[in-house]
């Protein structure tokens, strides 16, 4: 077959799978600079840094009381899920 060149852009359309989707629209909505770092460089780490912190969730020990309504891990969770379904769905309207 036909090598494929690195150089040359990729052609215009062109989406990612479903389950990176979210992390793509993010991508094109940071600006492209974020203080003096590029905005790419930034959005990549705190995906890397999300990664890393959802990985060590299990080991870390959250103490709630069994009566204690208001759980900020669990929201933060939701809110995480929502980040995600929310711009996967923007991702496919643009």
């Amino acid at each position: 077959g036909v090598k494929a060149d690195p150089f040359v852009p990729a052609p215009e359309g062109i989406r990612p799978e479903w389950y990176f989707m979210f992390m793509f629209q993010t991508l094109k909505m940071l600006p492209g600079h974020i203080w003096i770092f590029e905005g790419e460089v930034v959005g990549i780490l705190f995906f890397g840094l999300v990664a890393l912190i959802w990985l060590l969730v299990p080991f870390w020990a959250f103490k709630t009381k069994p009566d204690q309504k208001f759980r900020p891990m669990n929201l933060l969770g939701w809110l995480a899920i929502a980040f995600i379904v929310i711009m996967t769905i923007i991702g496919y309207m643009v």
